[in-house]
């Protein structure tokens, strides 16, 4: 598979950086389905969290006015699916083994390797994120938007995703180091938890609600949440991409400034 994918990329790539980029991602996802525990914590921990924390607090927030906490948490739970730290583990193994090499051998743009791996991991995401919704719409929840929503709240998700895989990936080329690039998962939990993650902002309090306030996942859920409890909230989606484009802006960036690094 190694030999044939660089045979494949080296003969895309003079007809252009879409091939190449297509020729990683497949890859990309292939090794994924090939080491399932790779992905499977991904999908087992949002369930898990979901359940334990719907069971755990929905009286609490049914007493506090918050009815429909199953819609409020489900948001959370598909986050966590979406922000693993798997992101740029395959690349750094690449880079480890000498693959990495090999691959910038090939006339393909050198981008187009991130943007492949990048592309591969969106599918991986949203596939995880489908999945931990479906789950919590054949168990009972009662979605706002329908089916449609569900489907635009999991795409707005992997969005999100995209963008936090990509400082995984420029861990994983500035370092080279397979301990370090698994370090990526940490800065998701200050962010996932000075957020709106179990209480609304106006229920926070001090110094948590003003970091709520300048924390982008704090937007990013109030979107996903207009969808679960409210209706379509142009204002709330709108906000909700605008914190993903902000936050992918950095991140992407630095990932491309990496793989500069790496290949001068």
């Amino acid at each position: 598979m190694v030999s044939t994918t660089v045979t494949q990329i080296r003969h895309g790539g003079a007809a252009g950086p879409v091939a190449s980029a297509f020729r990683v991602g497949v890859r990309e996802i292939r090794t994924v389905w090939r080491t399932p525990a790779a992905f499977l914590p991904g999908l087992f921990i949002p369930i898990f969290f979901y359940f334990i924390q719907v069971g755990a607090l929905s009286g609490f927030a049914k007493a506090a006015g918050l009815t429909n906490y199953k819609a409020f948490q489900l948001p959370v739970a598909i986050l966590f699916a979406v922000s693993n730290g798997g992101a740029g583990l395959n690349m750094v193994t690449d880079i480890e083994t000498g693959y990495f090499d090999k691959l910038l051998l090939t006339p393909a743009p050198r981008f187009a390797l991130l943007i492949g791996s990048m592309a591969a991991d969106f599918s991986r995401v949203f596939f995880q994120g489908s999945l931990v919704a479906f789950v919590a719409l054949l168990t009972g929840l009662d979605f706002a938007t329908g089916a449609a929503g569900a489907i635009v709240m999991v795409v707005i998700a992997s969005l999100w995703g995209l963008a936090y895989s990509a400082i995984g990936y420029a861990i994983a080329l500035k370092t080279g180091n397979s301990q370090a690039t698994q370090s990526a998962f940490v800065f998701f939990f200050p962010l996932m938890f000075l957020t709106t993650s179990f209480a609304p902002k106006e229920a926070l309090s001090g110094w948590l609600q003003t970091a709520a306030t300048y924390n982008p996942i704090t937007y990013l859920l109030n979107a996903m949440r207009s969808l679960s409890m409210v209706g379509w909230d142009p204002d709330a989606l709108l906000k909700g991409l605008l914190a993903i484009g902000a936050v992918g802006a950095v991140t992407v960036s630095l990932a491309l400034l990496a793989m500069r690094g790496r290949v001068r």
